[in-house]
């Protein structure tokens, strides 16, 4: 499970700061025997003020979360490849 910080506009309560977790199933590539399957993300919570409000969202709003799950993933899997080409590369420079 992962978690993220995603920013809501709560309408008279203003933009208001919710945590939101998910499961990440990576897609699996076909194989003769195997159908493979697509990327998949499923918002288990939404937090606000330390209460799940999933149950109160709407349908839309949990495609977007989802959707910002699917980019966080990329953001963290960005930073994850730069750290290690500057740690490869410092390394070499040290050899």
């Amino acid at each position: 499970m992962s978690e993220f910080t995603q920013t809501l506009d709560f309408g008279d309560l203003g933009e208001q700061d919710v945590t939101v977790e998910f499961d990440y199933q990576p897609a699996e590539r076909q194989t003769r025997d195997d159908p493979g399957c697509s990327a998949e993300v499923e918002i288990t919570s939404v937090t606000w003020r330390g209460m799940d409000i999933k149950a109160d969202c709407c349908k839309e709003l949990i495609q977007e979360l989802e959707q910002a799950a699917f980019d966080w993933i990329d953001g963290e899997r960005d930073t994850a490849l730069a750290d290690r080409a500057e740690y490869l590369h410092d390394m070499r420079r040290a050899a």
